[in-house]
């Protein structure tokens, strides 16, 4: 007669400890990764989305740059309202489209509330985003990839960047790419509750968050 083997119940339960200690010390690694690549996916689409309405608009217009048309010179908010999709604008207060809790930064420092200077708007896609226009004529760029959600961390799901008045993109508040200044922005990413710095930080590493 060909004699059975089989597990006992004592080591079938170590087994299933072993994987449950592996699998908490792995899955929120795991997941934590995928919303890292998610925001990340979502703000290059965000961005992408602003540059392909500006360019349209400019040529539109039939202008050879952003300052020469309207909505540079009379209210940058038309961008966002007639060539953007949006569900909702909000108070100057960003209450129902920035989170109304404070923003961390992702070294744990100092934690601020956003306050969008002008009108700040909820996109279709879940977004928020608040534009204002510098007396420099540099246009900053506040966007929460997921609105209300969570996190709410600086260069997670809050990031700043900026368009010049040619109607570029640019990672850096004095309206470039590259230099001193925008090193030191990119530099102080993880301290910034706004993401100030984090896109160029971004760039910089083929678009991979891992500061």
């Amino acid at each position: 007669m060909k004699k059975m083997f089989a597990f006992t119940l004592t080591e079938v339960l170590i087994t299933l400890s072993i994987i449950g200690v592996i699998s908490a010390l792995t899955v929120p690694t795991l997941v934590n990764n995928y919303q890292k690549k998610a925001e990340v996916v979502q703000i290059r689409k965000i961005m992408n989305d602003i540059q392909s309405a500006i360019d349209m608009y400019i040529t539109e217009e039939g202008k050879s740059k952003f300052s020469a048309t309207p909505y540079y010179k009379d209210n940058i908010n038309n961008l966002i309202i007639n060539k953007l999709k949006y569900v909702k604008s909000c108070a100057a207060n960003t209450t129902g489209c920035f989170a109304s809790e404070v923003y961390m930064p992702i070294d744990s420092g100092d934690s601020e509330e956003f306050k969008c200077p002008g009108v700040s708007y909820l996109l279709a896609n879940s977004a928020a985003i608040c534009m204002v226009k510098k007396a420099t004529g540099i246009i900053t760029v506040n966007v929460d990839v997921n609105g209300q959600e969570g996190p709410n961390i600086g260069g997670r799901d809050m990031f700043e960047f900026y368009i010049n008045s040619l109607g570029e993109i640019r990672y850096c508040s004095n309206g470039t790419n590259s230099g001193g200044p925008c090193d030191t922005e990119k530099n102080g990413c993880t301290s910034s509750n706004i993401g100030k710095g984090c896109i160029k930080a971004l760039v910089d590493n083929a678009w991979v968050m891992d500061y």
